[in-house]
């Protein structure tokens, strides 16, 4: 199984206390140019959805990145950002994504792939739960470049 983690497209900060904020012009050309990489009847057939933040940068990246494969879209509250869903530490922001994670990875197949669009932060999580880390308060903020697909693979039959 693949889940592909992808960080929206690069966004307008208008208002700092909005969730709203558009994607930049740059923002919706790396969309478009990760849309082109999905262009591939192989991987089309591979996707069987496509899990989004309700964040309006998120929803409009996941909308551009399906313009080849008319996979569903599913909006996912848990992957929004670290303290946007009211205070929380880091390490329940881990571990909110993570029991995300292990929902999707027991839903669907091995040969399936999943796309995860959500905020750079989040990567962490990611990288927690496919490295077989401990959540932590030391677990790095790591960024992430506009729109970059980084694929975590997963084999449900050697776990």
């Amino acid at each position: 199984m693949k889940i592909i983690y992808i960080h929206h497209g690069n966004r307008k900060k208008c208002n700092p206390s909005t969730q709203n904020d558009d994607l930049t012009e740059i923002g919706y050309k790396d969309c478009e140019l990760t849309a082109e990489l999905f262009n591939n009847d192989k991987i089309k057939k591979s996707i069987k959805a496509i899990y989004t933040s309700p964040f309006f940068r998120c929803k409009k990246t996941a909308e551009i990145v399906n313009t080849y494969m008319n996979a569903p879209i599913i909006c996912e509250d848990r992957l929004n950002e670290y303290k946007s869903m009211g205070e929380e530490s880091w390490v329940e922001c881990q571990n909110r994504i993570i029991e995300f994670i292990d929902e999707i990875i027991t839903k669907y197949d091995n040969a399936d792939t999943i796309l995860c669009v959500t905020s750079g932060v989040n990567i962490g999580a990611f990288v927690v739960k496919f490295f077989g880390l401990n959540s932590s308060e030391n677990i790095p903020f790591l960024g992430v470049p506009s729109c970059s697909p980084i694929i975590f693979e997963y084999d449900k039959d050697k776990k």
